[in-house]
């Protein structure tokens, strides 16, 4: 006997609150989904001109993309100490989305250094879920922009040498592997980010993609303008990361506080509907 929960289907539960004009009510839905979808297209076709712009003014930047990460909170909490060298070699961040706007490539350009000989790492993010995944969820909808993205394709990394690969100097420790009592080692170096497959368990892609958007306020320190909840802040909510340290003197209800990696129930940050 499965104890397996079913839920109501959205047209069930539109029945049984408009009876008989529930099929107009869900057709109205899926219009106004589509609606959304195709105004969120349109905004990022509409920004890229301006981020080819944005990338040719960084250039003439010494460290521009390393600060502009190191910047945010979101994005700092992944970089550990034996990555601040090699992600100073980091040139330009490039995010390009495919035919359907819910997938995207995250291209790292890098110049030379010593510790890997790839000049860009690109990872992808993509809709198909992985083909072990139990249960199996089900297909995305055409125009459901909270639709869960899954991590492509290992990206392989060709270190120069064993004591120059970062992912073995700070390996990630995943926390739902931890013991009772063990404490959580934290996310490893970033480079482990692309040796990741499926799954996403710290949402870094969909952190990145938020980030990208406003690299430029990050590299300049403008991290005030982006703590304010306006309609251009931030689309993720990161309160999931928040701990509940009570030396927090009382920035517990800081709905901007950094990310805490080191609390055990971390977890993905919940999107906001992007806009």
């Amino acid at each position: 006997m499965s104890d397996e929960i079913t839920m109501p289907s959205r047209i069930d539960v539109l029945k049984q609150a408009f009876g008989q004009h529930a099929e107009a009510f869900n057709q109205n839905l899926d219009d106004a989904a589509k609606a959304h979808f195709e105004a969120y297209k349109f905004k990022l076709a509409q920004q890229q001109p301006v981020f080819r712009k944005r990338a040719e003014l960084a250039a003439q930047i010494p460290h521009f993309w390393s600060k502009s990460l190191e910047n945010c909170k979101a994005t700092a909490q992944f970089i550990d100490p034996v990555d601040q060298d090699a992600l100073k070699a980091l040139k330009e961040v490039e995010i390009t989305h495919g035919d359907d706007v819910r997938e995207y490539d995250i291209k790292f350009t890098f110049g030379k250094n010593p510790y890997f000989k790839e000049s860009t790492l690109t990872k992808k993010v993509v809709l198909t879920p992985p083909a072990d995944l139990k249960p199996a969820p089900e297909p995305a909808s055409p125009y459901d922009l909270e639709a869960p993205v899954y991590l492509g394709p290992k990206v392989a990394i060709s270190w120069t040498s064993a004591d120059h690969d970062l992912t073995k100097k700070a390996p990630r420790t995943d926390p739902e592997e931890k013991e009772e009592f063990d404490e959580f080692g934290g996310p490893g170096s970033f480079f482990g980010f692309f040796g990741v497959e499926g799954e996403d368990p710290t949402g870094l892609g969909e952190v990145l993609l938020e980030w990208y958007a406003h690299a430029t306020e990050y590299a300049a320190g403008l991290t005030a303008l982006l703590d304010e909840d306006s309609d251009d802040g931030a689309e993720f909510d990161f309160d999931e990361f928040d701990s509940d340290d009570d030396e927090s003197d009382g920035d517990d209800a800081d709905p901007k506080k950094e990310i805490d990696l080191d609390n055990e129930d971390a977890k993905r940050p919940k999107k906001k509907q992007r806009r």
